[in-house]
């Protein structure tokens, strides 16, 4: 179960996603509980089509309803859950022609991470693509699906450090999270050490570039890996 601190319940997902123009609790509370919910959801611990109780999560982050429905709210805009009346929020499906539509976008706006203003490549985000290179290392050793999972969540979190444009910033971690768990969905039914393979060698090139401080290079490397994950992934549905 996870729990109410941001850090345990996100695991290494970096300060970089919380509101920077506003400090105030209510900002806190609320990016608290959507990083949390949105990481659960990406790793599957809600599943699709599971109803989120508003009582049962507002008792858990120690909140109000108020708080809980204000995120339910923007996870509903962002793709991840679907409120209807009379039944409540439940976990959004995961259908692969939205998603394929996401990752289009995705794919193109990854291009861009190097050309809008983008933050210098410093030691602090070299190091966090290195760690999040060396979590990957470690997949063939876990079972779990979820470890794949976050292991991506980090390596998404320390490519975001470079984006400047704050617009490219949300477009582009909202649609991680739109289509991320499409993949890790289907993962078991993939050759886990080829896929892990492949992956290891997009990411290699991605650190490469971060060593190189070449943002643009970041922004390529990243484009490529998407694009050939869910390549093979859409190529692997359809057949």
């Amino acid at each position: 179960m996870a729990t109410d601190t941001i850090g345990d319940d996100v695991g290494s997902l970096p300060d970089i996603f919380l509101t920077t123009d506003d400090s105030s609790p209510w900002r806190k509370r609320f990016d608290h509980i959507h990083m949390a919910l949105r990481q659960r959801i990406t790793t599957l611990q809600y599943e699709p089509g599971m109803r989120l109780d508003v009582d049962r999560l507002s008792e858990e982050f120690g909140v109000s309803r108020t708080p809980v429905r204000n995120v339910l709210q923007r996870m509903d805009q962002e793709g991840l859950v679907i409120t209807r009346h009379g039944v409540g929020t439940i976990v959004a499906p995961i259908e692969l022609e939205v998603a394929r539509h996401a990752v289009q976008l995705r794919v193109e706006l990854a291009a861009l991470i190097g050309v809008l203003d983008p933050n210098p490549i410093n030691e602090p985000i070299i190091s966090a693509i290195r760690h999040a290179r060396t979590t990957y290392g470690q997949i063939m050793d876990e079972e779990d699906p979820a470890f794949f999972a976050n292991a991506d969540m980090e390596l998404h979190a320390a490519v975001c450090r470079i984006i400047g444009n704050p617009l490219l910033f949300r477009t582009y971690d909202e649609l991680y999270f739109r289509t991320a768990r499409l993949w890790f969905h289907y993962l078991p039914s993939r050759d886990r050490a080829e896929e892990v393979g492949i992956f290891l060698n997009d990411i290699d090139l991605i650190v490469a570039a971060a060593e190189h401080r070449d943002a643009k290079g970041v922004g390529f490397a990243s484009r490529n890996a998407i694009y050939n994950a869910f390549a093979r992934l859409d190529q692997f549905i359809r057949s």
